[in-house]
């Protein structure tokens, strides 16, 4: 036989398999409906646990989390004679195809596989890690509260098809977690089904969600107690004798060169906002109260110059306590609750 015919016979035993594949693929597909199809919604337990906590990102509103999700639902048609349990492959049975809603760059640690046990009952399991969305309202920071959840869907199934039931008993969170700058409160799951777009149908869908608090101890010792120093640097100026101009000018103007690179440094703890946050008013206040002092500083030098230092003497005298309550009034109305 040349090797002609021997190519085209290999060729045809190859278009053979390749089209028994497929066959068999279409069948396999074919078996992938949900459970009791065309009638009631096939219910499906659901429970999250917060395994750890590591980061809450406020720059860019994202927190780094791990996950563990577990899943049980009846498929009687991979009921069996044999004892025990019985591992299949996820992408062999059907699944309520669980997805993350809020996911930013997560990925799965355990393999996509299932356990079925002789009567067809199906627990699957997962953990995930890694980053997740949340969208914070940062008007109070760093005295802010948020909620934090992870949601999880049925992906292309509502609530008439599939019926995600949350397991309290077996959800919740961590007790201790790594994140260091806030305050967890505890996790619960609930129902939380999901719009994928205006007038596009609801998936069917839970989340865990849990409340945080900052410590705001950690900001008023590490951020807002160097703040007060600063501002008070400069307040020094008004107890220099007005005549040495050179030095209260100098001890204005370092102020506020300072209070500026302060706040172009802890600029990387908030995103770009079309608001202020508490910690802003507290910033334009402080320069304000500077810029002011500048001023004085100046008028006082330009008194000296003019041979009325008396006149800047009393001016000194009323700003040194005045300079005190107006810094007490800014503090107390952008940190007040």
């Amino acid at each position: 036989m040349s090797a002609r015919p021997k190519l085209e016979s290999l060729l045809l035993v190859v278009l053979l398999a390749c089209a028994a594949a497929a066959s068999g693929a279409r069948a396999a597909e074919a078996d992938l409906s949900r459970p009791g199809a065309g009638g009631p919604p096939t219910p499906v337990r659901v429970n999250l646990y917060l395994a750890g906590l590591y980061e809450i990102s406020g720059a860019d509103q994202t927190f780094l989390a791990d996950v563990v999700v577990q899943a049980e639902w009846q498929d009687p048609r991979l009921a069996g004679d044999w004892s025990g349990l019985r591992g299949m492959d996820l992408d062999k049975i059907w699944s309520p195809r669980l997805q993350l809603v809020n996911q930013r760059g997560v990925s799965a640690s355990l393999p996509q596989r299932v356990e079925v046990d002789s009567s067809g009952q199906v627990r699957y399991r997962q953990r995930w890690w890694g980053r997740f969305s949340a969208r914070l309202d940062l008007r109070d920071f760093p005295l802010d509260r948020h909620q934090f959840d992870v949601q999880v869907i049925s992906m292309g199934y509502s609530r008439d098809e599939i019926d995600l039931i949350p397991s309290p008993e077996r959800s919740g969170r961590a007790p201790r977690l790594s994140v260091t700058d806030w305050e967890v409160g505890p996790a619960r799951i609930e129902a939380a089904d999901f719009e994928p777009g205006p007038g596009l149908k609801r998936q069917a869908g839970v989340h865990l969600a849990w409340e945080c608090s900052r410590y705001f101890a950690y900001y008023a010792v590490q951020v807002i107690l160097p703040l007060i120093l600063i501002v008070l640097m400069g307040w020094t100026a008004l107890w220099v004798e007005p005549s040495v101009v050179t030095t209260r000018m100098s001890v204005a103007v370092t102020t506020m060169l300072t209070l500026i690179a302060y706040r172009f440094a802890l600029g990387r703890l908030v995103p770009n906002l079309t608001y202020l946050t508490r910690f802003d008013y507290f910033m334009l206040g402080s320069t304000i109260m500077i810029f002011l002092m500048l001023l004085a500083v100046a008028a006082s030098a330009y008194l000296v110059g003019t041979d009325r230092r008396p006149l800047a003497l009393r001016i000194d005298r009323w700003l040194r306590p005045g300079f005190c309550v107006l810094f007490a009034a800014v503090l107390l109305l952008s940190w007040w609750r």
